[in-house]
């Protein structure tokens, strides 16, 4: 090819695309690169178009959602049309300022199927659609609680196996919430997560310990970490355990005809004894 013709062609490429290039640049489209929130609550999904040039129109404004693999429409704004929400958000979704130049729109009663990608386009003229997508978290708070056994827990002599004492659960969380115990009794800690069909997780903590005399009226502190939450669910353990008997008064110097002696007998059990006998 003719350098000097190479050198035309060159030139008027360079020139295009600095003629083309400016366009695309003054048009943009700008959200949130992520939103949160948990369900029953309100978020804002902000959007707005830059646009630099004064020769490219903006027609309709419109949110989506993508889902699988396709996008599903949200809510529109069109200058001439108006606004509309389109089912199962005609509800629950709005405009926060419909204008071609502001998108942002306010989605309330989170639900977890809200969670996903979101994409904002606005469609313009000549130049086509420009869109941006943002990605949209539903957490669940979880409902946490802790319960001591249902069956008494009871010390037997010689006893070596664990059994369950307390139970913590916090359930229907996303994420789920974190499970540790705070106590002073030396036992063990069995955890267990579900994923229910919503999406959300239960999680289990079981604490076993052998039960004894010593357990008794311990108090063991669930304690449940959610996000930057700390929640605390106090118990008390009841062990029941034989009573312990002890005989006080005799000083080992009892003789005949010394007066003003007395022996208390003592048992400490639980339930607490409620009879006393005295055998010779």
């Amino acid at each position: 090819m003719d350098p000097e013709l190479l050198r035309v062609l060159l030139l008027l490429l360079v020139l295009l695309v600095a003629a083309v290039l400016p366009v695309f640049q003054a048009q943009m489209v700008t959200v949130d690169d992520s939103v949160s929130g948990f369900i029953g609550t309100e978020v804002v999904l902000h959007c707005t178009f830059v646009n630099n040039n004064p020769n490219i129109k903006i027609t309709q404004v419109t949110w989506q959602k993508a889902t699988n693999g396709s996008k599903q429409n949200i809510a529109i704004f069109n200058p001439h049309m108006g606004v509309s929400v389109l089912p199962p958000y005609k509800d629950r979704v709005s405009f926060k300022n419909p204008s071609l130049d502001d998108a942002t729109i306010r989605l309330w009663s989170l639900e977890l199927e809200d969670e996903g990608v979101y994409i904002c386009e606005f469609a313009t003229f000549p130049t086509g659609n420009r869109e941006s997508q943002l990605n949209l978290t539903v957490f669940a708070q979880p409902v946490n609680s802790a319960e001591l056994s249902p069956n008494p827990i009871i010390a037997r002599a010689g006893q070596v196996g664990k059994i369950v004492v307390a139970t913590c659960t916090s359930a229907n969380g996303k994420p789920p919430g974190i499970i540790t115990w705070d106590t002073k009794v030396n036992g063990e800690k069995i955890v267990k997560e579900t994923r229910n069909q919503n999406g959300t997780i239960t999680v289990t903590s079981q604490f076993l310990v052998v039960p004894s005399r010593g357990v008794h009226k311990q108090q063991l502190t669930c304690v449940v970490n959610y996000q930057a939450e700390r929640i605390t669910k106090m118990l008390m353990l009841s062990v029941q355990y034989e009573p312990e008997v002890t005989v006080e008064g005799f000083d080992g110097n009892w003789y005949l005809k010394r007066e003003d002696v007395r022996l208390m007998c003592r048992a400490d059990g639980n339930p607490p004894p409620t009879a006393y006998t005295w055998r010779m």
